[in-house]
């Protein structure tokens, strides 16, 4: 099983280094138009929407799905599969036409469009957007499939490619003084369904999967209705609270202020969005974990994988976080220029959101393991409350900021609730865990803060790549610090670094025996 966990994380750090590549080679490029890279920021949210079109049913269909496959009955797995695949298809489906239809009149859903450019790229953005969305749909199934085996790193490898053609495409679109956004999103769509195609030949040949029997599948069951409606329709609210979280903000702002301020606010926007996703990526071999110990009824196996995840995923997530709160004025600087100087403080707080991921994101999946229903309720309804209630209350005299503001202090109430209830479903006590998984974490902490603070004057700002790259390396080595602090400061985290250690050199010197 480690040597599963070793390939999909080798992969996804590969990925995450190009997603890391596209954040610093595109979004230059793109916010070098501001009132543009506002519509596409926007179409963007649009196509993020997709991930919680499936309202529940995909993340409820995971579930199941890996606890048939671990109990042995393959044809149950790739029912079930099947099923939700053709519940998000529904609803994808009816996204289309919704985005259809704002293509018509895309003044709609953005004010400020007066300018024939800016309403063709919109209207053009969403058409595509549009026709493009079934690809979606084979993403998620052949998501479901891979994630339930934890072989994900398969997938991975497609996605890297695809990449790899966004980002050097970007050269041909925005280079010699183009700005070609519509043709560069024909492109990036076109790279995504290829992918999708031949993971299908993939699937069909490196997993020997029934493709056929999953065609078959893909309909209306009551018999897997039934069995995925309970924990489905407790994610509906779920997806419901997430989209009035994470996805609404640019659309306020754009009815409220225009498309130019949603671009200062996409900057911060942006960096989340890709923290998110890897930060995702880190978290998502886990679901499909945490469900075959479930299925296997192994809750002393759950509960020390638990611990294990919140103590190896704290450095991963809250270093890289704190080092670019920290440094987020060099960062806009060096990466997008002064015109975005008014997003500094905006992204401090959208970034330090993720100081907390460590806990949330185990934690959503314990509870979503279990079936905590109406836990699944009360945590999903507080981050849309307080954050909209925050902004109503304060945005006349705090503006933008009241979004960022608001956006980091829902998500910390949530992230103590998180933990609070993480150690109850575990009968765990609450204090000798936080011993357990905080306190190691203290020590490399201050002495992240006080290096960061004694060299910041010295990173140098200027906006181009090459300072872009300094700073870059300059927080990477002080991440590095502070991962090499937290080694010697955590006994679990050590123990865990070591055993993956040596399991590579049993199977590097098996590999040259042979």
């Amino acid at each position: 099983m480690i040597g599963k966990y070793i390939k999909i994380y080798f992969w996804q750090f590969i990925s995450i280094l190009l997603n890391f590549g596209t954040l610093f080679v595109v979004t230059p490029y793109l916010s070098s138009n501001q009132a543009l890279f506002g519509i596409y920021t926007i179409v963007i949210s649009l196509n993020i929407f997709l991930s919680y079109a499936d309202f529940g049913f995909i993340s409820a269909g995971l579930k199941y799905a890996s606890e048939f496959y671990v109990q042995g009955k393959k044809a149950e797995e790739i029912r079930t599969i099947g099923f939700v695949g053709f519940v998000f298809a529904v609803f994808v489906g009816l996204f289309m036409l919704i985005m259809l239809g704002f293509s018509v009149m895309p003044q709609a859903l953005l004010n400020e469009l007066h300018k024939p450019d800016e309403i063709r790229t919109a209207k053009y953005l969403l058409i595509m957007l549009a026709l493009f969305a079934p690809t979606f749909v084979l993403q998620r199934v052949l998501q479901l499939i891979f994630a339930v085996r934890l072989e994900d790193y398969h997938f991975q490898r497609l996605l890297i490619i695809s990449n790899l053609l966004k980002i050097t495409s970007t050269f041909y679109f925005f280079g010699f003084k183009h700005y070609l956004l519509i043709e560069y999103f024909l492109f990036t769509q076109v790279c995504n369904l290829l992918a999708m195609i031949v993971g299908v030949l993939l699937v069909r040949k490196k997993l020997n999967y029934d493709i056929s029997l999953l065609a078959r599948s893909f309909r209306y069951s009551k018999f897997y209705y039934k069995k995925t409606k309970k924990l489905a329709f407790s994610s509906i609210l779920l997806t419901v609270c997430w989209i009035l979280y994470y996805q609404l903000d640019p659309f306020v702002i754009g009815k409220l202020a225009g498309v130019k301020l949603v671009a200062i606010y996409a900057i911060g926007l942006t960096i989340t969005t890709y923290l998110r996703s890897l930060f995702g990526i880190i978290f998502s071999p886990f679901i499909a974990r945490f469900n075959h110990y479930i299925g296997l009824k192994n809750e002393e196996g759950l509960k020390r994988i638990f611990s294990h995840v919140l103590i190896v995923t704290l450095p991963i997530t809250v270093f890289p976080s704190l080092c670019i709160f920290l440094t987020t004025k060099a960062l806009i600087l060096n990466w997008v220029g002064p015109d975005y100087i008014t997003s500094v403080t905006i992204t401090q707080f959208l970034v330090l959101c993720f100081i907390f991921n460590f806990i949330t994101s185990p934690a959503g999946i314990l509870i979503m393991a279990y079936e905590k229903v109406k836990l699944i309720y009360i945590t999903s309804a507080l981050l849309p409350i307080i954050f909209w209630l925050g902004i109503a209350a304060t945005y006349t005299f705090l503006g933008l900021f009241a979004f960022s503001l608001f956006k980091f202090l829902s998500f910390f109430v949530v992230a103590v609730i998180y933990l609070v209830i993480s150690c109850r479903v575990l009968n765990l006590k609450l204090a000798p865990f936080a011993k357990k998984v905080l306190l190691p974490a203290v020590l490399p902490i201050c002495i992240m803060i006080v290096i960061t603070q004694m060299i910041k004057a010295y990173i140098p700002v200027g906006h181009n790549k090459i300072n872009l790259l300094y700073y870059t390396i300059i927080n990477g080595l002080i991440c590095l610090i502070g991962i090499i602090a937290y080694f010697l400061s955590s006994p679990v985290f050590k123990e865990y670094v070591m055993m993956i250690v040596n399991r590579l050199k049993v199977k590097f010197s098996t590999s040259t025996q042979v």
